[in-house]
């Protein structure tokens, strides 16, 4: 079975029995999933899937990191920094959360935005209209 595969039936098995989870030491709940994917969605929809996913562990890294809260409802709420969308995405934006989860494509980056790179941070990569930085 392949790493999406596994990656998706555990997403699908968090909707159906749990309410919370462990990931790499970080409780998570299918609220936070659905919270991820409808910021990702409204944040990301036009860009390619690996701009999706960075945007993804733009806010996952800011949960393990020191310098941000350490959850997702905290991270997602700071001011300016995400938007609070009411639209939900397409499932598939669920299996990416789920994904980079367990297999994070970027585990640097904690800043994006359009046009430029942030003024703090250091550049990481420039994918589709976004411009990722790091520590």
């Amino acid at each position: 079975m392949s790493d999406k595969i596994k990656a998706t039936v555990v997403l699908f098995i968090i909707f159906l029995y749990m309410t919370s989870f462990i990931v790499w030491g970080h409780e998570y709940t299918s609220s936070d999933i659905v919270s991820i994917g409808k910021v990702v969605y409204h944040e990301a929809d036009n860009q390619s899937e690996l701009g999706k996913r960075l945007v993804i562990d733009t806010i996952l890294n800011r949960v393990e990191s020191d310098w941000f809260p350490n959850t997702i409802e905290e991270v997602l709420s700071q001011p300016g920094q995400y938007c609070n969308p009411s639209k939900y995405p397409p499932k598939d934006y669920y299996r990416l959360v789920a994904e980079e989860l367990y297999f994070r494509t970027n585990s640097e980056v904690l800043w994006y935005r359009t046009k430029r790179y942030h003024k703090y941070g250091v550049p990481i990569i420039k994918e589709g209209d976004h411009y990722f930085s790091g520590r």
